[in-house]
């Protein structure tokens, strides 16, 4: 895809997530962890390399985008103080519509997952996105290298990388992933890898 209509798209999923985020929920954290997982579980071509970050998957291009949705005023950014420090409070500006509007085609094509991704983890904490972003990465890296790992493996990978959370506590959040089919995990033994495609 040519950069500038990569960057175009990427733009528009960035000014159009902040909008369908209820006010006072969207952080950059979020905003991260929901263009990792509408890249890595939908299939949506945003081009980003996702790494193993503090708070989960991250690409420093996602902030380098959204600081140009900022600086064209689709989105404002406000800081806002909390219990270790601060943090990002994300919310639309007046030329969201306009950027909204300049990747409508892209949006149109993939509005089915946008819908998906605020649904299912708009609600949710910076922490659980924390970590079951991170549930996601270690499955899709397995899966990458052709590697079976059952849930207990990824439990103790998960815990490695985060240990500030309980395994009891990782474990509960990647079943639930499991029983949603976002995970791969356990189920190479009695099913055919291909059948565990992007959920769309």
């Amino acid at each position: 895809m040519e950069w500038n209509n990569l960057h175009r798209h990427r733009l528009a999923v960035i000014a159009d997530l902040v909008s369908k985020v209820p006010a006072g929920q969207m952080g950059r954290t979020m905003l991260m962890n929901m263009c990792y997982f509408l890249q890595e579980l939908r299939g949506m071509p945003l081009g980003y390399r996702f790494t193993i970050y503090s708070y989960g998957p991250f690409d420093s291009e996602v902030l380098s985008d959204l600081a140009s949705a900022v600086n064209l005023e689709a989105v404002k950014s406000k800081v806002i103080p909390n219990s270790v420090g601060y943090g990002y409070q994300l919310e639309p500006g007046p030329n969201a519509p306009e950027l909204i509007s300049d990747g409508k085609e892209f949006l149109h094509d993939h509005q089915a997952d946008l819908t998906w991704v605020v649904a299912e983890f708009a609600s949710k904490s910076a922490a659980d996105l924390e970590l079951e972003s991170t549930a996601v990465f270690v499955d899709r890296e397995a899966f990458e290298k052709k590697e079976s790992i059952s849930l207990d493996t990824l439990v103790n990978r998960v815990n490695g990388l985060k240990p500030h959370f309980t395994k009891e506590y990782i474990r509960s959040r990647a079943q639930d992933l499991v029983e949603k089919q976002l995970l791969r995990i356990e189920t190479f033994a009695t099913t055919p890898r291909w059948i565990y495609s992007f959920t769309r």
